[in-house]
Order: structure tokens, then sequence, then C-alpha cells
């Protein structure tokens, strides 16, 4: 938001006027950010005004003119050569750049001949109306200060100078000067013949409208037009000029309909009709949808609310009738509209921020009143006003107790309701609570603690002093998240996490190679999107995750173990289809990660990453979302982008029976291919929304007795694997075994063919004695039997 220093001051009335700096610094300790102050007449120096007081062609040059010109009345005339066709007469006034002045385009005026003449500078513009002397910033309205304000997304009360000004009055214990709204010089009897009709009160709280007559267009005063200038608006004249004026000055939007283009005098404010053609005042035709909002007249559309009227009823210069347009919309379907058209204007930033319904009333009258001191317009009749959605007002109840509490400052009721006070708030009550009332624009404010943070702003944050938070009582647990308990435990686990785009290109997408029922294989396409690298939302995390493992590969970085958990998008229905606009996808949570090159080691690079470290990892991950639970371990070729041979489900075991929980193994060399990774690389994939959570986690005491290992040497077929041999010693539902690990498997051609060794420790512990050999030997003895049995399996 543009603010200029001058018109702020203009609706503050304050005891002391305080310089722009502190103004700014003011403005800052209440909550808006001052981003940037500039002068506007900082470009150039040197340039004054001056009167005419003769002239006379120059003696060597038909297209040249020697002006006398004054300073002060009396003073010494100095002549200055100009070759503009239009030097005023004499006794009007120009500006004069004087010899050592500094241009906009950083020249640095000398003395210069011209055909024999050396002029002193040179002539500029005309001024009618500054004191001979003056500076050129003050006679262009340049003397003043522009302010960037950074208006809070939740503030469509600070997008206009007096909402601004209110704010530093409240900061500075002034009182807001509101601008003159009288229009009782300016009404002529008779009421319009105009009616207003909301169909969605909803989407047009309050819409009001004027007839002005007897306006003529005409080019708006300096004034007006250099301070539309300073905020960012080109002037266009007069009547169009006052709209945008009164915006910048109020915060709210208006618009001025040609009246003599309007044929049926009923205003009707309704939704679009689905593939409704309307042709904007950019001259755009535009397409509309069931959720835009359209001014009409009658039937015929002649505006797009809260967004930019329509070329056929727009100000012209033979414009004698104006309809004034002053109204309310509601935010979203203003947002939704000029984001779906690419259509942002001054009008939609406010309105997608809010405006305050009682407003309308108030910036019609200013502006009709500016129109015919400008325009020589007379107002017919009163203002038509439709307001079906008034919002009943509501007290919001403070506690005294809660705003120290949270404050953390000692306030008491009198100083509190003075600061809401100044913010234009109704109090009533002085006790240990107060029944505050916002005011009408302050829709942000609603809660309790909304208005003590607007007391603490006041007041100044500098109160709050530093304290140790107090605990009042123990923090309740958290419910676990699947997707942060994986995170950790991946990046504890020794993994880099990577954050990659919620998009892919089609090519990347179709590189996993599923099958086309797979929803996978059916990404959803961006209607815009910023590149054809980020055509499709992503399906899986694999391929971005490998994406990011050639980048670095290119860079000499061969040794990658990275991981990400996020969401992947996928269509409904099966995918094969085109899904319908109004469907939601899929947003299931995956865990997945990719690795590449060797392990790193405390000299050097260490063994190469294989199939069986992101089974590794993944199991990591599994164990910290869902604690003991079995999981099993089955070969798959059902994985298109897994080599056939080395890849392999998860499942896990569940009372409702097995469900399959992800897959790891190495990526499939065509998938390598595609995606352009050198060398073997190994993958991992998690459906995190299929893992049950653990309960919460209970502590343990540390053993007190001591517990006893036994080791077990078996041989049997390669084709059993280690899953299975755990998988018989839980069967066996032993309560003194502790823990399993496998410490060698062991191949050699002399243990015959298809033929393996491995040799297993089991541990013993009770938790309420120390175990003797012979119970230690019958529970061991128990167990290598049923391996025996059940696998089969040889005791060595």
């Amino acid at each position: 938001m543009k603010v200029l220093w001058s018109w702020l001051l203009e609706l503050c009335d304050l005891d002391t006027l305080p310089t722009v700096e502190e103004g700014a610094r003011a403005l800052t300790r209440g909550g808006l950010e001052i981003e940037g102050l500039t002068h506007l007449g900082s470009g150039f120096t040197g340039v004054v005004v001056c009167e005419v007081v003769g002239k006379a062609p120059h003696p060597q040059a038909d297209k040249l003119t020697l002006v006398d010109v004054i300073t002060e009345r009396g003073g010494t005339a100095t002549q200055v050569v100009c070759g503009a066709p239009n030097v005023p007469e004499p006794g009007r006034k120009v500006l004069w750049a004087q010899v050592g002045a500094t241009l906009p385009n950083g020249l640095t005026l000398a003395p210069k001949p011209v055909k024999g003449v050396v002029s002193p500078g040179m002539l500029c513009a005309e001024d009618d109306r500054t004191p001979l002397g003056a500076s050129a910033q003050r006679a262009l309205f340049l003397d003043d200060w522009l302010l960037d304000v950074n208006a809070p997304a939740n503030r469509g009360d600070v997008l206009g100078h007096l909402g601004i000004a209110r704010e530093l009055c409240a900061v500075l214990r002034g009182k807001v000067v509101l601008p003159d709204v009288d229009l009782s010089a300016y009404t002529v009897a008779g009421a319009p013949d105009l009616r207003i009709e909301i169909a969605d009160p909803k989407a047009s709280p309050r819409y009001t409208a004027r007839l002005i007559e007897g306006v003529r267009v005409a080019p708006s005063p300096r004034r007006i037009a250099a301070r539309l200038r300073a905020v960012g608006v080109r002037p266009i004249s007069n009547l169009v000029d006052i709209t945008n004026y009164v915006m910048f000055e109020l915060g709210q939007p208006l618009h001025a309909f040609d009246a003599d283009t309007l044929t049926t005098g009923i205003i009707t404010v309704s939704h679009a009709a689905d593939g409704e053609k309307f042709t904007t005042l950019d001259k755009i035709d535009r397409t509309l949808v069931p959720g835009d909002v359209v001014i009409r007249d009658g039937t015929k559309g002649i505006a797009l609310a809260g967004v930019m009227g329509g070329l056929e009823t727009e100000v012209t210069d033979t414009t004698t009738r104006v309809l004034l347009e002053s109204a309310g919309f509601q935010a979203i379907t203003v947002r939704r509209t000029a984001r779906r058209l690419n259509l942002h204007s001054e009008a939609s930033h406010r309105f997608e921020r809010g405006v305050d319904p009682e407003l309308s009333a108030v910036a019609s009258a200013r502006a009709s009143r500016l129109m015919c001191q400008l325009a020589g317009g007379k107002v017919r009749g009163e203002l038509v006003d439709a307001y079906p959605d008034r919002k009943p007002v509501r007290s919001i109840p403070v506690r005294m107790p809660r705003v120290r509490l949270l404050t953390g400052v000692p306030l008491d009721a009198a100083v509190c309701k003075d600061a809401l006070e100044r913010l234009g708030c109704a109090v009533a009550g002085t006790g240990e609570t107060l029944e505050v009332t916002p005011p009408s624009g302050r829709a942000d404010v609603t809660r309790e603690v909304d208005v003590i943070e607007e007391i603490l702003r006041i007041v100044g944050y500098e109160q709050v002093v530093s304290t140790l938070p107090v605990l009042r009582q123990a923090p309740g647990v958290r419910p676990a998240d699947p997707a942060e308990l994986a995170r950790a435990a991946l990046a504890a686990a020794g993994m880099a996490e990577a954050i990659t785009f919620g998009f892919q290109s089609v090519e990347r997408s179709s590189a996993l190679r599923v099958a086309v029922t797979d929803r996978r294989a059916q990404p959803i396409a961006l209607r815009n999107p910023m590149s054809v690298d980020q055509a499709v939302m992503r399906t899986s995390l694999i391929p971005n995750l490998v994406a990011a493992v050639t980048r670095n590969q290119s860079h000499g970085r061969p040794n990658i173990a990275l991981f990400e958990v996020g969401s992947v998008f996928l269509r409904r229905g099966g995918g094969v289809t085109e899904r319908p606009l109004t469907e939601l996808a899929d947003e299931p949570v995956f865990a997945a990660g990719v690795l590449a090159g060797r392990r790193a080691a405390q000299l050097g690079d260490g063994a190469p990453w294989d199939a069986f470290d992101a089974k590794a990892f993944a199991l990591t991950a599994i164990r910290a979302v869902s604690g003991e639970v079995t999981v099993r371990t089955r070969a798959t070729s059902h994985v298109a982008y897994l080599h056939p041979g080395i890849a392999g489900e998860l499942v896990l075991a569940m009372p409702a029976g097995p469900i399959v929980v992800g897959c790891f193994g190495e990526l499939h060399p065509e998938v390598r291919r595609l995606l352009g990774v050198t060398g073997p690389a190994f993958a991992f994939d998690l459906d995190l929304t299929k893992l049950p959570l653990a309960g919460p986690r209970q502590m343990r005491p540390i053993p007190r007795f001591p517990g006893s290992d036994r080791d077990v040497s078996l041989l049997l077929a390669e084709t059993i694997s280690a899953a299975r041999i755990e998988e018989v010693i839980e069967q066996a539902h032993e309560t003194l075994v502790g823990r399993v690990r496998l410490l060698e498997d062991y191949r050699d051609p002399k243990l015959g063919t298809g033929m393996k060794s491995m040799l297993w420790s089991i541990g013993y512990r009770a938790p309420d004695r120390t175990l003797t050999d012979a119970e230690i030997d019958k529970a061991h003895e128990a167990i290598v039997g049923r391996l025996v049995d059940s696998l089969p399996a040889q005791r060595r």
C-alpha cells in the first residue's frame, strides 16, 4: 500500500505534527511495517518558479526565444534562451532550471551559449498558482514523502489512507478527521428512477448507487492527478480519477457508469451463467462461470463485481450523467474470479481482503461531492441503498486476568479501555470484564485473544519483558504423526532428506513403467505448469529422488543415500478415466529412499550399497511408526520399476491378514537408463498410510538379572530365508527368548549343491530371576528341535 504523507496528515488531528520518520516509526510500533520511505522530489534540485516579464525572438534563430524571467517581485530580470514554441505571455509563470540545477536524468546545468547568447539554465513548464521563487517540487506537488506500507493480508481496513490515519492517531493519541461528505448544497429534488435487486446477499451484502447529472468530463486538477501518480495510478479524467482518489483515500472501491448507456432502471447483482460472455474495460472478451458475480442493467452484464467494469458502459468524454456504484462483495468470490481470469485490479486487491460494507455510503457521498465540485454535477435525490445482509453488532467479553496472563503485562481496565477506544472500539464495563465492540471495518477482530492483541500493540510491545514461561501443567501427549516418525528415524539412520516438488514431468512419471490399470500410470495434469518438468502431479516419490541422485552424480557426488517423506497424488476411481474437476485426488503419504554408490566408511568409501541396505532402511521406518510389528519379506517380480530378480515386498503380519506396505530392491536397468542414473541403484517405497501406529511407548526397567546366549549352526537349503527362521523361532512362543541374531551366512560348494550354513545366536533372560543352565538348555533344545523339524535343517 502506497501512502502519501501529506494526504495522511490531512486525515489526522495531532497536537504535534510528527516528522515522516517519526510517523513511520509509530506505525511500525503499532504493527504496520513501513518497508520504505521515498521523497518524491529527490530526483532533481535547483528548479524554481519564475515569472515571464518579457520575450523576444532570438536574433540568429527563428525557432528560439529570448525570455526575461524574475524570481521575486521587483527583482532583476534574467534572460534565458528557450526553444519551446509555447512560451507563455508576460505575467505567466514557468519553472526555471537554474545554473547548477540537477535534472532527473542526472544532468547538471551550466551556462551554455546558444547561437551567440549565453543561457543561464533552461525553462521547463508552466504553473499559475505557486509563489515566485518556490521550488519546483512544491509547484508539482512533489515536496512530499511516499510510505510503502506492508499491510497484513487480514487487514483490508488499512488499504486506504483513512485506515492508516486511524492507526497513526491511535498510536500518537490523535483524532481522525473524516473527509467532507456533505451533499446538501449539491442535491436536487426528485428520486432517481432506479431499483436494486441482489440475488445472493452472501455474494453482495450491500449495493448502493447514486445518480449525478450535468457533469463535464475534463482533466483532473493537478493536485489530484499528482497524488494518483504518486500511488501508482495513471490519471484519465476527472470522473474516473475521483473514483480512484476516493478508493485510495477511504479504502472503498467505486465504479462510475455512463448513466445514458443504462436502459432498464433496474440494477441486478447475480451470478453469471455458465459460459456467459462479457467484455471488460480492457477490451478483452471474458468467459464467465457460475461462481462469478455480475452487475447487470436488467439482464445485460455491465460490470464484473469487485474486479472490473464493462466496456459498453464506461465513462467517455461525452458522458454527462453518471451512475456511481459503491458496494460490498464477498472476498472469496472476488478472489476466485480475479485469479481465474488473471485479472487483478486495485479494486479486487481490496475486496479480496475484505471491505467494510458500512463504508459504502460514506465513500459514495465523498465521491459524489467531488464530482459536483470538480465536474459541475448535481446529485439527483437520495442514495439508493440495498443492504439485505447487515451483520448484527456483537460485543466480545474481555477478561482482565486473561489480558494479564497472555501479555505478561500488569494492565488495568482503564488502560485497556483507553487503547481500544483510540482504535475506534466501543467499550462498556469498568471492572474485571470489558464488553468490546470492534469497529465495523475490523472483521479480523472476532475473539477475546484478538482484542488482547489490539490492546498490546497500542500500549506497546516494548511493555513485554523477557520472562520464562510458566508451566502450569504437564504437556499432553501429542498424537504421533507417521510422517514425522519415519522422517526422524531415517535421518537418524544416516540418510539425507530430500524435499522435491510435488510435480514432475510426464517422461519422469512414465519411467516407472507401471501398468496402464495402475493409478500411477494416470498422473493428474496441471492446467498451467511452471515448466514441462513440472507438468503433472507426482504419483511416486521415486522419480524425483532418482533425478536428485542423477544431479549429484553429475556434480561428482557418486555416493548417495537420499530419502523423502511426502504425499503423492492419485486419481480416484481406478485412475483410468479423466478425473472430474470437482473431485479431489487421493493423497497417501509415502516414505521412499534411493541408494547409489558406496556406504560411508571411517577411511574412504565402504562397501557398495545393496538391496539389503534398502530393506534395512525400510524396516527402520516401519519400526519407528508401528513399533515391534512382525514384518515378512517375500520375493516379487510385480514391481515394474525394480529388478525382477532383486526385489522384495514388505508384508505386515496382522490379525486380519497380511498387508503389503511397501517394496525394496534394485532399480530396473531400463528405469535407470530412462532416468539417467550411472551404475546400480537401490530403492525402497513405503505406504505410511497402511502402517498401524504403535501404542504409547512405556518405560521398561533395566534388566536386573543377567541373560545368557546360546548359538546354533544349521545346515539348510539356500532357498530358506533368514526371515523364515525368525518366524519359526517366534512361533515357538518361548517366553525366555530375549533376542535373536544372525551371526553368519556361509556359502561353499563343499556344503553341497544348493546348501548353506547359518550361525544364529539366541539370547535368554528372565525378568525376575537368574536362569539356571538347565532352564536355558531346555528352552534352547526345544527351539532347535522345532527348527530342525520345520525347515527342515540339520544341526551342525
